[in-house]
């Protein structure tokens, strides 16, 4: 009996240590695998793995910045990055954006929310009525690689952003459309 309690215990912990939560809705809750929980308003949140977001349209977008050699008055030094992985519009639209009509959607927010509780916001107009939709990328890979533990499994930046910090957000949990 003893031996059982003990086994029953350890795979609880284990069940534990391996599932994810997200601070927009504590009753979402991931095994191993999946990364990404995306919730269209009220509807219960379908759950990604980054097999289904690699199946989606792909999109790489190269990011370069440029940073001036210290001691130096004019030289620079130009370091670009290659990210990889889907536009926000093409994720929201291959996964049931597409059957609501844009005039209902023009009050929506799309928020994408951080495992430790960041979050950053985008209205309909951004995304899909201008040409920074074009550079918001939820993003699996850099430089052709996998993210590292930093960053997360998903991370998520605007690239066309001027300031990009703000809107750059590292293992992404959850994007959730709010009117």
């Amino acid at each position: 009996m003893k031996r059982l309690w003990i086994t029953a215990c350890a795979a609880l912990w284990t069940g534990l240590a391996t599932a994810q939560s997200c601070p927009v809705d504590p009753s979402i809750v991931y095994t191993d695998r999946e990364v990404l929980a995306l919730r269209l308003f009220a509807i219960r949140p379908a759950l990604f793995d980054l097999n289904k977001l690699n199946q989606l349209p792909q999109t790489q977008i190269t990011s370069e910045r440029r940073n001036q050699v210290s001691g130096a008055t004019t030289a620079t030094d130009s370091q670009g990055t290659v990210w990889s992985g889907v536009l926000l519009r093409d994720f929201l639209l291959k996964n049931g954006l597409e059957t609501v009509p844009s005039r209902a959607l023009r009050n929506t927010r799309i928020e994408v929310v951080a495992t430790d509780g960041y979050r950053a916001s985008f209205s309909w107009g951004e995304v899909f009525n201008s040409p920074a939709g074009s550079q918001i990328l939820i993003i699996t890979k850099q430089d052709g690689k996998a993210l590292d533990l930093q960053e997360g499994p998903v991370s998520f930046r605007a690239l066309s952003d001027i300031r990009p910090g703000a809107r750059h957000v590292r293992n992404v949990c959850a994007i959730s459309l709010v009117h």
